[in-house]
């Protein structure tokens, strides 16, 4: 989940490259589970980054 974690990071700050943006797609269409969980990391980013 790190690995995860850190590439999705990547992908809302926009900083993957094409197959990284790829790889997360993909990991997205999976389930709404995947979904759910980068909602959820996108809520926190912004909520910090708003203190």
């Amino acid at each position: 989940m790190i690995w995860e974690s850190n590439l999705l990071l990547k992908f809302i700050f926009g900083k993957c490259t094409a197959k990284e943006s790829q790889e997360v797609e993909i990991w997205l269409s999976e389930s709404e589970y995947n979904q759910s969980t980068l909602s959820y990391l996108e809520a926190t980013v912004s909520q910090q980054l708003h203190v």
